[in-house]
């Protein structure tokens, strides 16, 4: 007994996943926005904790802290639209997941370094 042969890809060509498209692209910025958006409200909060008197440690903690909950969310927000586009059958880049799982790391080694900030305060 022979195998069958193999068709190839579906009528209309899925496209690789390996290949980053423009709706890809469109949701990594986002993700990104999310994460840059974590980082200004850390500065500012961190500013308006220096203004009330509060120790530079107090301040990049909270830096790091609010830097930290952008980046976790960013990953949330980038892990959520793929699997919606995974749901909705359109292709998904693998860049999204790994992006999303740098996104968590970045937001974990961030609150790492918080607790040592506030440990020195």
């Amino acid at each position: 007994m022979s195998e069958p042969p193999d068709d190839g890809p579906p009528a209309g060509g899925a496209p690789s996943t390996r290949t980053l498209t423009d709706h890809d692209r469109r949701r990594l910025r986002v993700g990104q926005r999310v994460a840059l958006s974590g980082l200004v409200l850390g500065l500012v909060a961190a500013a308006a904790v220096g203004l009330l008197g509060a120790s530079g440690s107090a301040g990049l903690a909270v830096l790091l802290v609010l830097g930290s909950a952008g980046c976790v969310v960013a990953a949330f927000v980038t892990a959520v639209l793929a699997m919606v586009d995974e749901w909705r059958r359109e292709p998904v880049a693998r860049r999204r997941a790994w992006v999303a799982l740098g996104y968590a790391l970045l937001g974990v080694g961030l609150l790492v370094l918080s607790m040592g900030a506030v440990a020195s305060a």
